[in-house]
């Protein structure tokens, strides 16, 4: 899958991949995340949006810091793609949002049914 990773602290608003002492670089080979539990739920993103918070995450001036490399983003929505077996609020197709500490800013995510 496709995401945005942040690799090193910097400055967010430089390209990715510019150079090699970009903080963000674009990876089209990401792993899809696994189901891990058996009330997870896998999201197939389809919007999210760029806080000032995700600004201050890459910068690693966010009170919460996140080990590299991370991937940034906060809330999204999205569709239903996977449920675990003792899921059941949600199932395959259904319309999602919520937010997560990180993680939104790639195609996937897998979140627990009680955080959706």
């Amino acid at each position: 899958m496709e995401a945005l990773v942040c690799r090193k602290l910097g400055d967010p608003t430089t390209p990715p991949d510019s150079s090699e002492s970009t903080a963000l670089t674009i990876s089209k080979s990401h792993p899809i995340p696994a189901l891990t539990s058996p009330t997870s739920i896998r999201v197939r993103i389809k919007s999210t949006s760029l806080n000032y918070a995700n600004y201050l995450q890459i910068q690693g001036k966010y009170q919460e810091k996140f080990p590299l490399p991370f991937v940034p983003g906060s809330d999204y929505s999205g569709v239903v793609e996977s449920v675990g077996p003792n899921v059941t609020k949600f199932k395959v197709g259904d319309r999602v949002c919520s937010l997560a500490n990180t993680g939104t800013f790639a195609q996937y995510i897998v979140v627990d049914e009680k955080d959706l």
